[in-house]
């Protein structure tokens, strides 16, 4: 059942034309393929051969096996093993008989996993398919925008980077990631495009040291084709001198 209150797909008709069909006093929904338009009514006919149909597909069906096959693709045999006594497995064959699946459905399950797994313990693979998803994203700005994401998130949090180690250590788990640079990319770009760190409405005169370091995490400080490049350099820069001499 969808207990979401959101509607992603943005409204509108789903595209389906239903019937109202009323039997025994019970109203019923019947789709457009089932109903006789010229006689007004429920179509039985194509009714029954779609259940009939139906039921060849379900009959037709590979079977759940009695016990399912860990088999791991040769090409990362030698990285990657599967234990049939880990919980997770175990976890993971009863879901598969609760389900019915066949074990090549379970197969591809497993296969997958173990990709997966085979690329976290190789780094340099990861990397490279990660840098492949940004690329696919960014295109010929992808190395543009990963450098942009890491001055600003630095400059952002260097104070707390200098002073808390562990901070530095999941910030590079979390950018190690290609969903973390889209996460980090759409992070800043809306808090640009909210004015934040509000550099507009605060004189320099005003502004402490935590404030400054914003401000030089800012877009309009880092990026030179902003509107505000100039005025916000020279706004770091008197704040500096204030502060610092």
């Amino acid at each position: 059942m969808n207990t979401s209150m959101i509607d992603y797909a943005g409204g509108g008709d789903s595209g389906r034309k239903m019937h109202r069909f009323t039997y025994r006093d019970m109203a019923y929904e019947v789709p457009d393929q089932f109903w006789d338009r010229e006689a007004n009514d429920i179509d039985l006919a194509a009714l029954l051969k779609s259940q009939a149909d139906l039921r060849r597909q379900v009959s037709g069906r590979p079977k759940a096996p009695e016990t399912y096959e860990l088999k791991v693709p040769d090409d990362i045999a030698d990285r990657v093993a599967i234990d049939p006594a880990d919980p997770a497995a175990a976890a993971a064959m009863a879901w598969a008989k609760k389900h019915g699946l066949s074990q090549e459905a379970f197969g591809e399950l497993v296969e997958g996993f173990a990709r997966a797994e085979a690329d976290a313990r190789d780094p340099e693979a990861f990397h490279t398919a990660q840098m492949a998803q940004l690329k696919e994203a960014y295109g010929h700005r992808c190395d543009e925008v990963c450098q942009e994401v890491g001055h600003w998130f630095g400059a952002l949090l260097q104070r707390d980077f200098a002073d808390r180690p562990e901070l530095l250590e999941a910030a590079e788990e979390l950018a190690s990631d290609a969903r973390g640079v889209m996460l980090l990319k759409a992070l800043r770009d809306r808090l640009t495009e909210r004015g934040v760190p509000g550099h507009r409405d605060q004189p320099a005169a005003g502004m402490d040291e935590a404030a400054l370091r914003r401000l030089q995490a800012s877009d309009a400080y880092l990026n030179a084709r902003h509107p505000d490049h100039d005025a916000v350099v020279r706004k770091v820069r008197d704040g500096w001198q204030r502060l610092v001499g």
